[in-house]
């Protein structure tokens, strides 16, 4: 957890770190909105290196966003960040972009860096809307081939 003040509640939801037993969870998620999903040995790889964090949001026991990141000073690339498809358009992924913010400032971090599919026209809406801004285009930067835009946050 943070050492500092975060924006943990939003619609009477909170940020918080994933726990092991909820890895199945994310995955169920990556595979509902992904095209190339991160298989569950995948997620448990990146889940117990020290330098990366899944927050999450839940209704109850269920696991309703997420967002993951690997820090590699001075960034924290953005490894995915989902929002279960019944629970959209509520403010849920730029609510837990925000706040991973302190997370990762907490982890050495200085800005996020991602890769976002041209064709995600809403996660590029939500990342505008909080502060992102696009640096570059990448050929063919996912494994089916299509382009991606290289996307970048500072933290202020």
């Amino acid at each position: 957890m943070p050492k500092h003040g975060v924006p943990n509640r939003f619609k009477g939801y909170h940020v918080s770190d994933v726990h092991w037993w909820e890895l199945a969870q994310i995955v169920r998620l990556e595979r509902m909105v992904f095209p190339e999903p991160m298989p569950l040995w995948g997620v448990v790889r990146k889940f117990l290196s020290p330098r990366t964090r899944y927050l999450v949001v839940r209704d109850g026991r269920r696991l309703i966003a997420y967002f993951g990141f690997e820090v590699m000073a001075p960034y924290a690339h953005v490894l995915a960040n989902v929002t279960h498809p019944d629970y959209r358009r509520q403010g849920l992924a730029a609510f837990v972009l925000t706040a991973g913010q302190v997370w990762a400032r907490d982890l050495g971090a200085r800005a996020f860096l991602g890769e976002v599919r041209m064709s995600n026209l809403p996660q590029l809406a939500v990342l505008k809307g909080v502060g992102w801004s696009r640096l570059a285009t990448i050929p063919r930067g996912f494994k089916n081939g299509e382009d991606a835009y290289l996307v970048l946050k500072p933290f202020d």
